[in-house]
Formats: C-alpha cells, structure tokens, sequence
C-alpha cells in the first residue's frame, strides 16, 4: 500500500513538475531569442530580487505547514492540524505585506542598484503575493495528500502561463512579461482555494478532537520549525536568487542575460530533486508521526541509489554537450558554456543529496539541513565578494559551486552519522 501511494504521488509530481521545470525554460528562450540578453538580464534580476523575498516567506509558512499537516494526520490530531492550516492562510499575508511596504519605501535606491526601470514596482510586488501563494498552497496540498489535484491545478496553470508568455513575446511587449507569471500563479491559487474547500470535510473527518490541546505548544512547534527551516532552506535556495543580484550589481543586464540562461538549464536538471522532496518530505513525516522507523529507512536507501545513478547520467551528458545545449537561447548564448560546466559538479551533488537532506529535515535533526543551508550562503557571499570583481561570471560560478560544495557536504556527513544512529536503534 505504501509503494502503490509513493508510486502515485510520485507520478502525479512528475507530470506536474515537467511543467513547472518547462515554464522558466521556455521562458528564457522566448526571452532571449525575441528581445535579446539585455532584456532577459533585466527581468531575471526583478524577478530574482522577488524570489529572494518570496523563498524565506514560503520556506517559513509552506514548508513548516506541509511538515505538520501531515504529521498530525499521521497523529490523527484534529485541532493542532486546524491551526497549522489556517496559520498558513493568514500568516503570509501580514509578513508579505510588510515586505512589499518596505520595498516601496526604499524603491528609489534599489532601482538604482540593481538597475531596474520604476515601472515595475507593482509588478514586483504582484509577483511577490501571487509566487508565495502559489508555493502555500502547492505545499498544503501535498501536507493533505491531495497530490493528484495539484498535478492538475499545475498543468491547467502552466499551460495558461505558457501561452501568456508567448503571446507577449509574440506581440513584444516586454513590460508584461512579469504579469504573465502573476496571471499563471493567480490562477493556480484560486483553484487551489476551491479544491480545498470542496476536500476540506473530507480531510479532516478522519481526525480526532484532543482532550489535551494547547495552542502554544504547537504555535512553539510549528514556529520553531518555521524559522529554522526559513534560516536554513531559504539561505540554499535563495544562494541561487542571489547570485543574480550580484550579478546585475556587478555586472552588466547582459551578463545577467547570459547568466540566466545558464540558470534555466540548472532549473531542469532540479527536477528530479523537486519531485523526490516534495513526495519524500510529507511522506517521511507522517511516518516519523507515526513512528514507522522501518519504512522510513527502506524508502531512503531506493531513492539515494535512484537518483545517484540518473544524476551522474544527465551531469555527464550536459557536461559534454553543454555548447550545444546553450545555443538554443541563441548562438551568442554558447559562451556561456564555460560557466555551466563549472556549475554542473555543484549540482550533481545538490541532486544526490535530497533524500538525505529530505529525511533530516522530515525527523528531529531539522536543525542539520538548515545549518548546511547558512553555510551555503555565507561561503558564497563571501567568495562572490572576492571573485566576481576580478573574474566576472567565472567568479559567480566558482562562488556558487563553492558554497554548495562546503554546505551540503555538511549536510550529507550529519545525514549519515546520524541515519547510522538511528539504524542502530531499528
């Protein structure tokens, strides 16, 4: 019954995933070849600038909730699963909008900085709202096992933005190619509300009231493992983000252009860590809330060979072929292959690490990931500090292999050391 569910959910996030992973693909081809580097650099600092906002929001709201969600189903525990997913409803909208006061309060200087045009202020800002959104309520519809209609909210939404974003290309109106994602996450929200609505009865008949309850302790819980995950996951991933904006401070749009196409090939290549996270991550903590050590360790060992096999395939391919691959952007993208080769042994080990980062993060040893995640970002920043000065895009990707290097390496040790641990005990 476990494999048939794994294998399910498994197939849904896949489907739905090549279309997550397809969008900002095809996106930065369409931008490229119809309005050049200088115009993809630009909008990829915007919306990169708004991603970094966006990550820490839905890593301390998204992931905390799709975490308790679906341990205090595994508890059968009515009330904490209540207020974890009405907190995940209302708390981004007090941080997001601060969030987007503070940037309207300080636009002047980070226009200048970052070099963006004034006229995308409340574009930025609707991206913020919509992006967030749509990462709560992806991760509250897996924190509630209804993966097969996110599949298909995903797709629906895709597809519309897909054809959004080419009909803007098509009628070369750079200035909505930000309110193209905004129309494509609006949309997936808004289903997102009336699939949960409709299951809502359903999901929550099965659980239990609790004699015992207390609101504090799982506000502790619930906020505890919000902010050490929004310290640890979001400095990772948002190393990424960053790593744009230190280009377009830098740098020139152009070199952000040709940097962001390189982004768009690591994008893909994060799909299968994307689909074993977010099937992984839910799963792993219903069985910690169930106390199911056994199966937890059966599904860790399958999905690290898995993906450590398919990894080395693909990284070896790229590699390789990574000339070839850029000149879809165009043949002045082709210089970047240097750039991407450099990347590419920070992403093999990115892509082999998930299962393990993903049971820490599921168990009590949360804590480990997100140390690994600080490194992350700390040794980038500081290496992009002293590199990219002196040696440009190079000193970007050596800075981001670098931190990745250091980071999960950490990450991967702690995972051992204490998976030995906990075997010994099972």
């Amino acid at each position: 019954m476990l494999n048939k569910r794994l294998f399910r959910n498994s197939l849904y996030t896949g489907v739905a995933l090549c279309f997550v992973g397809f969008v900002p693909f095809l996106f930065n081809i369409l931008v490229a070849r119809t309005f050049g580097k200088e115009a993809l650099g630009t909008v990829s600092i915007a919306i990169s600038f708004c991603l970094v906002i966006t990550v820490f929001v839905t890593n301390f709201f998204g992931t905390s909730g799709n975490k308790f969600l679906s341990e205090y189903r595994g508890r059968q525990s009515l009330e904490p699963f209540k207020l974890v997913f009405f907190t995940m409803l209302i708390g981004p909208v007090i941080v997001l909008t601060t969030f987007c006061v503070a940037m309207v309060w300080h636009w002047d200087y980070l226009s200048l900085r970052l070099s963006l045009q004034s006229n995308l202020l409340i574009p930025m800002a609707a991206y913020i709202y919509s992006r967030s959104f749509y990462i709560i309520f992806r991760r509250m519809l897996y924190g509630v096992d209804l993966v097969a209609f996110y599949a298909i909210n995903e797709i629906i939404s895709d597809i519309i933005l897909i054809v959004t974003i080419s009909t803007v290309c098509w009628l070369r109106l750079p200035h909505l190619l930000i309110q193209s994602f905004v129309l494509g996450y609006s949309i997936f929200t808004v289903i997102s509300i009336s699939v949960l609505y409709r299951n809502y009865a359903a999901i929550v008949g099965p659980l239990q009231p609790q004699k015992n309850y207390q609101i504090k302790s799982v506000f502790i819980e619930y906020f505890k493992y919000g902010f050490i995950t929004m310290a640890g996951t979001s400095s990772s991933t948002g190393a990424g983000y960053l790593s744009m904006l230190f280009t377009g401070y830098f740098l020139t749009s152009t070199d952000a252009g040709l940097y962001s196409s390189v982004l768009a090939i690591v994008s893909i290549l994060m799909f299968l860590p994307r689909l074993v996270t977010q099937v992984l991550l839910p799963e792993f903590s219903k069985l910690f809330g169930a106390g199911d050590e056994h199966s937890i360790i059966y599904i860790l060992k399958y999905s690290f060979w898995f993906l450590f096999i398919i990894a080395l395939i693909i990284n070896v391919s790229l590699f390789v072929f990574s000339e070839n691959i850029l000149s879809i952007f165009g043949n002045s993208f082709s210089s970047g292959s240097l750039i991407l080769r450099i990347i590419i042994p920070g992403v093999f080990i990115r892509m082999i690490s998930v299962p393990l980062i993903t049971y820490l993060s599921a168990t009590r040893y949360v804590i480990y990931p997100n140390i690994g995640g600080i490194i992350i970002l700390v040794v980038s920043i500081i290496a992009w500090s002293i590199l990219v000065p002196t040696y440009n895009l190079v000193g970007i990707a050596v800075g981001y292999v670098t931190g990745i290097s250091i980071g999960i390496g950490y990450q991967i040790v702690m995972a051992v050391i204490k998976l030995r641990s906990f075997s010994a005990k099972h």
